[in-house]
């Protein structure tokens, strides 16, 4: 899947888009996703579905033995380079950590898109596997334009996703320990939960945040 965002709007805009939704946001995993679940913080999290993935290995290297044993204090994980997302969730089946879960299965393959309809963790069609956990929103592939669909035909199938309403707003956050902050982008949910994530390189995560606003109220 082209790493251009351009790219990837043309694409699904074209073909994972319904008619009349509009695409915000776009961005893919540029490193591990970690999470802190329950109190208890590990990276990487572990994938929804384990095992099998068809995804190539990027061959990131690992965390940091502290961030990945949760041995930390705060958001010192904003420090290792080679974190790109983390999720912070009272309970495995929050938002944030269903996010860190479907995006961590599929490594740099996995887009996050925000539409004025839904947040949805997307992946390349080929690489789309079914879910092992059976019915529900959140439990199954589903393809193009949100329809349940095995036709392989639409470049993007969606992983998980929930409706916008489900979003509470987006910020930009300056984490870490060190003296020049690492900014971040932080969806928070309205189940309590929130997202970390990196924003693209050479992209600033204020202005980030302004521009999604920006194309959700672009249309009212």
């Amino acid at each position: 899947m082209p790493r251009n965002e351009q790219k990837l709007y043309e694409i699904a805009r074209a073909h994972w888009c319904a008619p009349g939704e509009r695409l915000v946001m776009g961005d893919h995993a540029a490193g591990h996703i970690g999470a802190t679940v329950r109190g208890l913080s590990a990276a990487p999290h572990p994938p929804a579905v384990p095992g099998g993935s068809s995804v190539p290995d990027p061959s990131w290297p690992l965390p940091t033995d502290p961030v990945r044993t949760g041995r930390f204090w705060y958001d010192e994980w904003a420090d290792d380079p080679v974190i790109w997302g983390w999720a912070h969730a009272p309970g495995p089946d929050a938002a944030a950590a269903a996010v860190a879960a479907h995006m961590t299965g599929y490594t740099d393959e996995a887009w996050l898109l925000l539409t004025d309809r839904r947040l949805a963790v997307s992946v390349e069609s080929r690489f789309a596997r079914p879910s092992a956990r059976p019915g529900g929103l959140r439990g199954r592939v589903r393809g193009a334009r949100g329809d349940h669909s095995d036709d392989p035909a639409g470049p993007l199938t969606t992983c998980w996703e929930i409706p916008f309403t489900a979003v509470r707003g987006l910020r930009a956050l300056p984490l870490g320990r060190t003296p020049q902050p690492e900014w971040f982008i932080r969806i928070d949910f309205t189940d309590g939960s929130a997202f970390d994530f990196r924003p693209r390189r050479g992209a600033k995560a204020p202005d980030y945040v302004q521009s999604v606003y920006s194309g959700l109220t672009s249309g009212h």
